[in-house]
């Protein structure tokens, strides 16, 4: 059955990943960085990046409140996965974007996602 293969494939994938120490690992390391990760490259991938506050509001409580997502997004800020910006026009408001290896990363993950999930029952 094609669900089956493609059930192992996605599970030999993701432990493949979790062994490294890297943008994958980050994204597969909890639910909330999961979340981060695919807000903050939505907003990248569209040239809208997202604000903390954006962040805070589309991301629900059960996965993280507002001092974990800061927290998270800190770390991911400090191993330059991402990048911390602010806005000209108000100091306070900060945004964030993937950095340029995190975005090459993400779009392979895609292309994987792709490959895995439209292969044919053979």
């Amino acid at each position: 059955m094609i669900e089956g293969k493609i059930l192992t494939k996605l599970k030999e994938n993701f432990y493949r990943r979790i062994d490294k120490n890297d943008e994958l690992q980050f994204l597969d390391s909890s639910t909330l960085n999961h979340a981060l990760c695919l807000e903050i490259a939505e907003g990248t991938f569209h040239n809208k990046p997202i604000s903390y506050e954006d962040l805070c509001y589309k991301i629900p409580r059960k996965i993280g409140s507002r001092s974990t997502i800061l927290n998270s997004l800190n770390n991911a800020v400090s191993k330059q996965y991402f990048i911390k910006e602010t806005v000209d026009y108000d100091k306070r408001i900060k945004i964030y974007k993937l950095s340029s290896n995190f975005q090459s990363v993400m779009i392979d993950w895609i292309n994987e996602l792709k490959k895995v999930t439209s292969e044919k029952d053979n």
